[in-house]
């Protein structure tokens, strides 16, 4: 398992990884945007080069906001959403920023259980925030 920063290189099979993971999947514009801005996104990859998970993030003012974490469907409950989190929380303490922010789908009960057992808790919520009118959790963790 290798984690590390992506690159414009690595855009086509993200697309083709948020296609797999979510419903409402980013395209390459926007993929391609987050891959530019100085928040570092990274990727765990095999040792064959292929992407297997992906954390994307932004940093506001002094916090963390997650926009995207995705573990191929072939690679999940195999800890590497776990790993992405883990290196996302040591990264924000050496950044000394104060929080972690998410949304989730109230329905994705396994997301939410890997957040909160990685010490997110809720702290809002945002009603019918999906197209499919599903409500967002919000939840944070404080670093």
């Amino acid at each position: 398992m290798i984690i590390r920063v992506a690159t414009l290189a690595d855009i086509p099979e993200l697309v083709k990884l948020e296609k797999l993971c979510n419903p409402s999947s980013w395209s390459e514009t926007q993929l391609s945007g987050a891959i530019k801005t100085p928040s570092p996104s990274w990727i765990i990859e095999d040792a064959q080069h292929h992407v297997l998970a992906m954390l994307v993030w932004q940093l506001i003012v002094d916090q963390a906001e997650i926009h995207l974490l995705n573990t191929h469907p072939q690679h999940r409950r195999q800890g590497y959403a776990q790993y992405l989190l883990k290196h996302l929380c040591q990264y924000s303490q050496q950044q000394s920023l104060t929080r972690i922010l998410l949304e989730v789908r109230a329905g994705n009960i396994a997301a939410r259980q890997l957040y909160l057992s990685e010490g997110f808790t809720d702290c809002g919520q945002r009603k019918n925030y999906y197209t499919n009118g599903e409500h967002a959790i919000l939840m944070e963790k404080i670093c």
